[in-house]
Order: structure tokens, then C-alpha cells, then sequence
């Protein structure tokens, strides 16, 4: 009787013991935790600070430099939002030339409300952002803005950032509402600059056969003949050598281009209907699109997959949304490219104090 009673407190003694260790810790690692609150709280030098690398190559140290960017001092609209939003197309608050010499020039103050004329105002933010912009990203004559456009939108549906092709050269539209992050903006940056690098005109070229915005099936199949073999993107025929005509035809080819046909025709449909529509594609194909508005169409489709590109780490999936970042890869000069932006971003970032 005396051993079978030891045999049952060895036991319980054990487990009480592993109990007592366990509380303990436990115990130790909540007040470790407190204590690295209230440090931190009192002190937030002592959290470590990501170790910018000027040779930056991935993901993780472009995060880093982002983090070191300041935000665009852009003063809140809290008191006239509404009122703003009530304008569907916004205001135009500045507009810019490149000169010769390379600076800017001010050729445009159009007369905006009395709450926007700080932000007209504010030639010092105006230039940041286009030093920004040429800072970070490289160009040369085919892709370099001669235009800039400072605006403000706050309607619902508002575009962040626009490009748009002047008889050859190109206008960049900055829109001040939604310069919220570093992170914000160098995504919109991005995006615009992959718009310039698929659609100058080395890589486009004008159909044969005139835009029409209220074209039907068989003006729109006469178009897409004009391009011949090169893929039409809707608008324009890409060219033989064009990232744009081998992204299209490899990626939108078939059912999901005809099936976007029928999203896009007409080009002038009611917004809130092509919305739905576009919608209603992209759950049908959603594993084709880096995000939903790729899938708007070919043009939005490459730049967002550019953006990827830049700004996420390379994707190891087998999706057709991984196979279009992966696109990129597969041309060293863009692989090259995507290094020298990095670059730039922590260049530009280890300059700030």
C-alpha cells in the first residue's frame, strides 16, 4: 500500500513542479512585455530603426526606405470634403510646362474656390512633386513628362493620378487628395510611369480606322483588323517589339478578351453600369488580375502589373496574375530598371533628415 501511494505522489508532484514553471514564465513574459510598453511609451528612439540599404535590391529594404519618406505636407479638407466632392470633375489648380533647361514654368492659374487657392498656392509642394517624380523614376525622351497637373478631385469615383499623350509628349496630372503616404504615392507614381514605358510611341501606334465612342461589335472587329497581328488594346494597335503587344497576346487572348469586349462596348457606357460590368468580370477571372482595376483593361491591366513588379517581391504562384509580374523578369532591361528606381527611392530617402 505505501509504494502504490508513492507511485501516485511522484506524479502529481512532477506536474505540480511543470505548473509552477510554466506560470513563472509566463508570469516573467507579461511583465517583460509591460516593461518594453512603458520604454517605449517614454522613449520611442529605442525602437529599431530600419537599416536603410542604398544597394537595394528587394522588397524588404525598399519598405525600409519607404518608411524613411516624409509625407506631402498636403493641409485636410475636412470643412469643404462635400463641397468638393459635389464638383464631379474637381478643380485644376496649377499648370505646368518643362522648359528647355529643365525647370518648370507655370503657364496656367485657373480661378478655383477661395478654400483650394492655399493648395493653388503652394508652388514649394508643386515642385517637390516633380522633383519626386524625376528623381526617382529614370527617363529619357519617350518617357519624361513636359506637362504637369496639379488638381483636386473628391469625387467618389476620382482618379489619383492620369497621363495622357499631347501630340507626342506627355502631361502628368497629380491629384492633391490622395497624396495621404509615401507609400500612396510612390505606388500612384509607379503606376503612371508604367503607363508612359507601354504606351509611347515606340510601343504604340494610332489604328487606321478612327476611334469611334459609340462604336458597336463590327467597328470595333474592324479596328482590331487595322492592327493586323499586333494586339489592339481598344484604342491604339500596339507595335511588333512592344511589351504591350506580347502581354497582350499572351494574357489576353480568347475567351477573356472577347468576354471584355462586351465590358468596354461602348466606349461611352454609363459609369455605374460599365462598373458593374467590369465587376462582374474581374470575380469571373479574378485569378488572371494583380488587383481589380487590372482588370478595366489591357493598358490598366500591364500597369498594374508593372506596379507589382516594382514594389512587391517576386511572386513564386502559378496563378496567370503571378505569371504577369513574372512577364517582367523575363527582360533584363526591366529588371534593370526596377534595381535603378529602388536605388533612387532609398538615394532619395537617406538624403532626408
Amino acid at each position: 500500500m505505501e509504494q502504490s501511494r508513492l507511485q501516485y505522489t511522484t506524479p502529481v508532484k512532477i506536474f505540480s513542479l511543470i505548473a509552477i514553471f510554466v506560470f513563472s514564465c509566463c508570469t516573467l513574459f507579461a511583465l517583460y512585455l509591460f516593461g518594453l510598453y512603458i520604454i517605449v511609451d517614454r522613449n520611442i528612439s529605442l525602437l529599431p530603426t530600419p537599416t536603410l540599404n542604398l544597394a537595394c535590391e528587394d522588397t524588404a529594404c525598399l519598405n525600409a526606405c519607404i518608411r524613411r519618406l516624409p509625407d506631402f505636407e498636403v493641409p485636410p479638407l475636412y470643412e469643404h470634403s462635400e463641397e468638393l466632392s459635389k464638383e464631379p470633375l474637381g478643380y485644376e489648380l496649377a499648370r505646368y510646362r518643362l522648359e528647355q533647361d529643365g525647370s518648370l514654368k507655370r503657364v496656367a492659374v485657373p480661378t478655383v474656390p477661395d478654400y483650394l487657392k492655399p493648395y493653388q498656392q503652394n508652388t514649394q509642394l508643386h515642385q517637390h512633386l516633380w522633383d519626386y517624380f524625376t528623381g526617382i523614376f529614370p527617363h529619357d525622351q519617350k518617357i519624361r513628362p513636359s506637362y504637369m497637373v496639379i488638381y483636386m478631385n473628391n469625387e467618389e469615383k476620382h482618379f489619383a493620378a492620369s497621363i495622357a499623350d499631347l501630340d507626342g509628349k506627355w502631361s502628368l496630372s497629380i491629384n492633391l487628395i490622395d497624396l495621404n503616404s509615401p507609400q500612396a504615392v510612390i505606388s500612384i507614381l509607379t503606376h503612371e510611369y508604367g503607363h508612359m514605358l507601354t504606351l509611347n510611341r515606340s510601343q504604340v501606334r494610332d489604328t487606321t480606322v478612327q476611334f469611334n465612342w459609340n462604336m458597336n461589335h463590327k467597328e470595333f472587329d474592324k479596328m482590331r483588323t487595322s492592327c493586323g497581328d499586333f494586339f489592339f488594346t481598344g484604342w491604339q494597335c500596339t507595335t511588333s517589339t512592344s511589351y504591350l503587344n506580347e502581354f497582350g497576346n499572351r494574357f489576353w487572348k480568347g475567351e477573356v478578351y472577347e468576354s471584355w469586349v462586351n465590358v468596354f462596348l461602348p466606349p461611352n457606357k454609363k459609369a455605374s453600369l460599365r462598373k458593374a460590368e467590369i465587376d462582374e468580370f474581374y470575380t469571373k477571372y479574378s485569378d488572371q488580375f494583380v488587383t481589380e482595376y487590372a482588370a478595366t483593361n489591357p493598358m490598366e491591366d500591364i500597369a498594374e502589373s508593372w506596379t507589382e513588379f516594382i514594389l512587391r517581391p517576386k511572386p513564386s504562384g502559378i496563378s496567370i496574375a503571378d505569371q504577369k509580374v513574372l512577364f517582367f523578369y523575363e527582360h533584363p532591361e526591366l529588371v534593370e530598371l526596377r534595381g535603378d528606381i529602388l536605388h533612387n527611392v532609398c538615394q532619395y530617402a537617406a538624403a532626408q533628415k
